[in-house]
């Protein structure tokens, strides 16, 4: 009988502990729908001072939940105090801020920062594909409103980029070639007009990548981490890398800041 009832506890307890883990990420993460569309957060596990909101953006018409999960960005945000926010944006061209997505974003991120009394810091994006235009169009659209970005397989930039724009990565593979030609056009105005950003490509095509979502999580890591001004510098295709003395023996449209010494090996894998 002892050894019955020995068992019968052992499987509550089980059972329990299944149970439990259910609620426990149900305390880390929740949705809230504004103007109709949904929108997917997930809290760090300790919200800290510097606490802030990183927007996440799927392929074309993923969910939030589908992006938050896609990406795992679940490191970097218990690492550095980040809320992650996705929009399950749909259709009707979402990627094109100034229509309506764009301010429906802002409301999501003020009724996040009430619902968590946030305050009002700078907001960092990342999308792959469709949802890499909205990283990019998104910070074009409110500029002062973003402290980082970065991007894969996007091939729908902005006509005229900012001016000394925020620090900025876009990753892509060979094969999409399109998306790296329109990407390399981008890039190159980008830096002429003061702003920093890294390309970064990859073998095969579209798709997303466990080594672009590698090269993301080190740039923000890096970025949120102090890392402002980089440790050197390295040129596009000859894969040239010189100290941040030398920068200007690297012509400006061909210049990638390198933030830290992981950054500049994933930089260098080819």
């Amino acid at each position: 009988m002892g050894r019955k009832r020995d068992n019968a506890m052992k499987a509550v307890a089980a059972a329990l502990i299944i149970l439990a883990i259910p609620v426990w990420l149900l305390a880390k993460c929740g949705r809230m729908e504004l103007g109709g569309i949904e929108f997917v957060y997930r809290l760090p596990a300790k919200i800290e001072k510097n606490v802030r909101v990183m927007v996440v953006f799927g392929g074309r018409n993923w969910p939030g939940e589908k992006t938050i999960k896609t990406f795992n960005f679940d490191k970097l945000a218990d690492k550095h105090s980040l809320i992650l926010l996705s929009p399950s944006f749909k259709d009707d061209k979402y990627w094109q801020p100034e229509k309506w997505s764009g301010k429906l974003l802002l409301k999501a991120v003020e009724a996040l920062n009430s619902k968590c009394s946030l305050p009002d810091r700078k907001l960092l994006f990342y999308g792959y594909s469709a949802g890499g235009q909205c990283a990019n169009l998104f910070y074009n659209y409110m500029p002062e409103r973003v402290e980082a970005w970065g991007l894969h397989a996007c091939g729908v930039y902005p006509q005229a980029p900012q001016k000394n724009g925020a620090p900025a990565f876009a990753t892509c593979g060979l094969l999409d070639s399109d998306r790296v030609r329109i990407s390399k056009i981008f890039i190159y105005k980008y830096r002429e007009l003061g702003g920093n950003i890294i390309w970064k490509t990859y073998a095969g095509g579209h798709e997303l990548n466990g080594e672009a979502l590698d090269f993301a999580r080190q740039f923000f890591d890096d970025i949120l981490g102090g890392s402002a001004s980089p440790i050197c510098v390295g040129e596009d295709e000859t894969m040239l890398v010189l100290p941040p003395h030398r920068a200007r023996e690297i012509d400006i449209e061909f210049r990638n800041p390198l933030y830290s010494e992981k950054l500049k090996k994933l930089w260098e894998e080819r």
